[in-house]
C-alpha cells in the first residue's frame, strides 16, 4: 500500500513538472513582449538615394544577387533592416559609368553617390599611336556620337545585369576593315540558371545557339541595337563586336599525385610497403567565361525590338564561346 502512494505521489509531481516546463518552453518561444504588445519584427522604411550624375539605376541586394527596383536617381527605395544594427546593401548603377555598391544603416535616411566622376568610360574610346591619321577624327566623331546617343538617355540600358567596362575602335585584319568593340561584365545573375546550364549543353553548335540566344535576350541584343544607332552613321565601321566576360566556377580535370601503403604478409611477418600513384580528379576552379558577338552593322535591324534583333544575330552573325583559368582581371571597382 505504502508503494502504490508512493508511486502515485511521483506520478503527480512528474505531471506538474512537466506542465510547468512546458509552459516555460511556451514563454521563452514567444519571447519578452515589445512595447505596444508586439515582437520583434523587420522594420522597413524609405530611403533617399542621389548620384552624380543623376539618372542612375538603384538595385536592392536579395541573398547573393541584386534585383533592380526600376527607380531612376534622385529617388527613394523602401529596405527592411531586422534590427538597430542591420545594414542592407543597394547598387547604384548607370551605363557607361562604374557601378558603386552602398552599405545603408537603419538610422539613413538619405545616402548618395558619385558615379566614377574622375574617367567616364566615354574617355575609352582609343586608338592606337600608330593609326593612319584618318582614323582618329573618326574615333573622336564616334565617341561624341556614343555620349549624345548612349550617356544621356537615362532609359538606355535601364535594368541591364552587366556594366560597360570599355569601348574600343580598331582595326580587324580579318574584315580588313574598322570595328566598333564593346566589352561588358556580366553580373552574376546574369541569364539566370537557363544561362549557366546552357553553358554546358554536350553539342558545341547547340551550346553556341542557346547560350546566344539566352545571352541577346538578357540584355545583349538592346547593346547592339542601340550601338547599331552610333555606328550606322560612320560607313567605315564594319562590324560591332560584343565580348562579355564574367566569373564562373568549371570543373576541371588534374592529375595528382598520392602517397599509398600495402600490407604484405609472410610467414614470419608483415611488412608495410610504400609508394606513389597518380590519380585524375576533378577539381572545381575558378574561371573567367567569355561570350563574344560579331555583327556587321549593315546586317542589325534599325530597331529596339529584341526578337527581331536577336534572331538576325543568330542568322547573320558569329557568336563564340571561350574559357581561362584566371578571373583576376575583373575590374576591382565592380565586386560580384
Amino acid at each position: 500500500m505504502c508503494a502504490d502512494d508512493e508511486r502515485k505521489r511521483w506520478t503527480a509531481n512528474a505531471v506538474r513538472l512537466g506542465v510547468l516546463t512546458l509552459g516555460v518552453c511556451l514563454l521563452g518561444l514567444a519571447g519578452p513582449p515589445q512595447a505596444g504588445g508586439q515582437n520583434t519584427a523587420t522594420a522597413s522604411h524609405t530611403v533617399a538615394v542621389k548620384s552624380d550624375p543623376p539618372g542612375a539605376i538603384i538595385w536592392k541586394k536579395e541573398g547573393r544577387d541584386y534585383t533592380c527596383t526600376n527607380t531612376l536617381t534622385p529617388g527613394t527605395v523602401e529596405l527592411a533592416f531586422h534590427d538597430d544594427n542591420d545594414v542592407q546593401r543597394i547598387r547604384v548603377r548607370r551605363f557607361g559609368y562604374s557601378d558603386v555598391n552602398l552599405d545603408v544603416k537603419s538610422t539613413d535616411k538619405e545616402v548618395g553617390v558619385a558615379l566614377n566622376s574622375s574617367k567616364p568610360v566615354s574617355s575609352s574610346f582609343l586608338v592606337e599611336s600608330d593609326a593612319p591619321p584618318e582614323v582618329k577624327p573618326l574615333n573622336e566623331a564616334l565617341k561624341k556620337e556614343f555620349e549624345k546617343t548612349l550617356l544621356t538617355d537615362p532609359e538606355a540600358f535601364r535594368c541591364a545585369p552587366f556594366e560597360l567596362d570599355d569601348i574600343n575602335v580598331h582595326w580587324e585584319e580579318r574584315v580588313r576593315a574598322l570595328v566598333l568593340s564593346v566589352d561588358i561584365w556580366l553580373d552574376r545573375s546574369f541569364g539566370g540558371l537557363a544561362f549557366r546550364q546552357a553553358r554546358h549543353a554536350f553539342n558545341e553548335q547547340e551550346r553556341k545557339q542557346r547560350t546566344g540566344r539566352i545571352a541577346l535576350d538578357s540584355g545583349i541584343a538592346e547593346i547592339l541595337a542601340r550601338f547599331h544607332r552610333v555606328a550606322a552613321k560612320f560607313p567605315e565601321v564594319k562590324d560591332i563586336i560584343v565580348v562579355g566576360s564574367y566569373s564562373t566556377t568549371e570543373a576541371r580535370i588534374s592529375t595528382e599525385k598520392r602517397r599509398t601503403l600495402s600490407a604484405i604478409a609472410t610467414p614470419q611477418a608483415v611488412y608495410v610497403v610504400g609508394g606513389a600513384a597518380e590519380n585524375d580528379v576533378v577539381k572545381n576552379q575558378d574561371a573567367m567565361g567569355v561570350i563574344v558577338f560579331v555583327m556587321p552593322v549593315a546586317q542589325i535591324p534599325d530597331t529596339l525590338d529584341k526578337k527581331t534583333v536577336s534572331d538576325a544575330v543568330l542568322a547573320k552573325g558569329e557568336i563564340s564561346l571561350a574559357e581561362t583559368g584566371d578571373d583576376s582581371s575583373k575590374p576591382p571597382s565592380s565586386p560580384r
